[in-house]
């Protein structure tokens, strides 16, 4: 999330894992392979150059979903006045510390997994 890009997966089977940066015309790529004879992936081929613009935020950021903020939020759940976060608060810290927008409907989503 800090790097503010986002993959899709383009090809995944028991065998195989072939991620994609979510842009179109992007060089970033991952593909991996598993192992046989253990449950982990190693990697075949990984291009780390990301050809589209980075500075683009995204309202839908598939990785930052209501899990994964709820992890990140929940130290910081009960402000220092003693109040609880709202959405909106949510939504400025995750642009604030990681720059990604998300929509209202994520942050409230957030809260009702955290609580």
């Amino acid at each position: 999330m800090r790097q503010n890009f986002e993959w899709k997966v383009k090809r995944s089977n028991k065998t195989r894992l072939h991620l994609v940066c979510l842009m179109e015309n992007c060089t970033w790529k991952l593909r991996t392979v598993r192992r046989d004879e253990g449950t982990y992936f190693q990697v075949r081929s990984f291009v780390n150059k990301h050809t589209c613009p980075l500075e683009e935020t995204h309202r839908h950021h598939r990785q930052a979903n209501a899990v994964i903020i709820g992890e990140v939020i929940a130290p910081r759940l009960q402000q220092q006045d003693g109040r609880l976060m709202r959405p909106k608060d949510i939504i400025a810290d995750m642009k604030s510390m990681y720059g990604i927008q998300i929509m209202y409907n994520k942050a409230h989503a957030t809260l009702d997994y955290v609580f």
